[in-house]
């Protein structure tokens, strides 16, 4: 029995004639004969009396019937409304995880414009480490992730990279600092200053470390944080430097501050992470959102 059979029976039922009911259903009446006879041979009870073939009557297995066959029929229908709202985006969430750089790089626009568009889709943020955005997104505990590439070289095959911006890692200073008159400044001038550094996971962490270690020396670290304004507000009352994205601290950044770049420079991209065939109709439209951001 499948939900035809269960439309064809709230037909006769309603009209309670076989032939009425079947030009309704665009069926001949021998076939809707055929039909109920088939119905009542799976439930193995009458449903009706064709006594009175003009005005066809009920039995009381049939008026039970009529009401599971309504139910049925009446979820269906709501099943499909539900999901057709999940492609017309009327219904839908997206969980969005991000290192707390939106606003230095001018996506929170996208978002706020998307969710004005669409403000029946229930869109949550969560801003975290790296490390532990990439984490989440292979637990599925994430729909999507926007994270640097310092993270992202040992994702497989079934999540996807977007570049969004490309940015330059830069040595933030006192501008009464020592260093600060130069131009560009190498790791290894920095060997005998206390750094103030974003904290391990964060990717620009353990890069820094890692730098530091290549050119002969372990960095004294002496404050970590997971706000730029708040690593740059110790800078800057401080002889401590500290190694920033460009764009990351600009908006952050004072007259008692200098940025200088690295004497070899270092790029990074801040990537746009998704499944690679994803099929929610809600989170394909918030990336051609950001992509169009980004443009």
């Amino acid at each position: 029995m499948n939900l035809e059979d269960l439309q064809a029976f709230i037909q006769i039922y309603q009209i309670k004639n076989i032939s009425r009911a079947a030009e309704q259903l665009n069926m001949t009446q021998s076939a809707l004969s055929k039909r109920l006879q088939t119905i009542q041979r799976l439930v193995g009870v009458a449903l009706v009396s064709t006594q009175n073939r003009r005005r066809l009557e009920i039995t009381e297995a049939g008026e039970s019937f009529y009401r599971y066959a309504k139910l049925i029929t009446t979820q269906y229908d709501l099943m499909q409304t539900e999901l057709q709202e999940y492609q017309t985006l009327k219904r839908g969430s997206i969980l969005i995880g991000t290192v707390p750089i939106l606003a230095q790089y001018g996506l929170m626009q996208a978002l706020t414009k998307f969710m004005a568009d669409y403000p029946q889709i229930n869109l949550r943020l969560r801003e975290l480490k790296g490390d532990q955005l990439i984490e989440q997104l292979q637990t599925s505990s994430l729909d999507i992730a926007i994270v640097r590439d310092l993270q992202t070289d040992h994702l497989n095959k079934a999540y996807r990279s977007e570049n969004l911006y490309r940015d330059q890692l830069m040595v933030v200073l006192p501008a009464a600092h020592p260093l600060a008159a130069k131009k560009e400044i190498s790791i290894t001038e920095l060997a005998d200053f206390e750094f103030t550094l974003l904290p391990p996971g964060s990717g620009i962490y353990e890069r820094v470390i890692t730098l530091c270690e290549r050119a002969g020396f372990t960095p004294n670290v002496r404050f970590e944080s997971t706000h730029i304004e708040t690593i740059l507000s110790v800078v800057e009352n401080s002889q401590q430097v500290t190694l920033l994205f460009q764009r990351s601290a600009a908006p952050f950044m004072t007259t008692k501050l200098k940025i200088r770049p690295l004497t070899i420079p270092i790029f990074s991209e801040l990537q746009l992470i998704s499944p690679a065939q994803s099929q929610n109709a809600a989170i394909n439209q918030f990336l051609h959102y950001l992509r169009a951001a980004v443009q």
